[in-house]
């Protein structure tokens, strides 16, 4: 089954229309933040839409995004444009996260931008089950803490570790650093 089909059945199931859908959303977000009559129908046709458009109406259809993509083409396989990010952290002004993947893998992974001065919060994954991440720095320079130990990394420079210990980032430099992070397994 196709998302589309399945976001249609769902409404259909809940005995709504198209138009009450949207009375809904304007009724939940407010009017400038839901979305139009136009793009459910677009959505319900299979023709192109924003990720952001699709969360915004399961949202408004109360599933979560993860029971839509269940059984359907975007279970194993789903696009999300830069543009289309819908999720993240800002931790300060100086630094932020946007989480980049399907939230169906087994993984989390995350595109962090650390301005100059920025840093993450201290993190540490339950315990009593194995986590693992790997950093990839995309630009720029990064300090790593973990265990209170500083690791410098330059673009194109990696690390793996066991995020069960504590860890945060860092950017003590003059330009901004870009790096992703892959967790496994994800924390949602």
């Amino acid at each position: 089954m196709k998302h589309y089909e399945k976001i249609k059945k769902i409404r259909n199931d809940l005995n709504l229309t198209v138009r009450e859908v949207y009375e809904r959303g304007a009724t939940i977000l407010g009017p400038q933040k839901t979305i139009s009559i136009s793009t459910i129908n677009r959505i319900e046709a299979g023709k192109p839409h924003k990720f952001s458009s699709l969360v915004t109406l399961c949202f408004i259809l109360g599933i979560p995004l993860k029971e839509l993509f269940k059984g359907t083409e975007l279970e194993e396989c789903l696009i999300i444009r830069k543009k289309e990010r819908t999720s993240g952290y800002q931790f300060n002004e100086a630094a932020s996260s946007q989480i980049i993947n399907n939230p169906n893998h087994s993984f989390l992974t995350q595109e962090f931008l650390l301005l100059p001065g920025g840093q993450t919060s201290l993190d540490r994954a339950p315990q009593g089950k194995k986590y693992e991440q790997l950093v990839y720095v995309i630009s720029g320079q990064l300090v790593c803490v973990l265990d209170d130990k500083e690791m410098i990394l330059k673009g194109g420079d990696s690390i793996s570790f066991d995020s069960t210990k504590p860890h945060y980032f860092k950017n003590t430099a003059k330009k901004k650093c870009k790096f992703l992070a892959v967790e496994n397994p994800g924390r949602y």
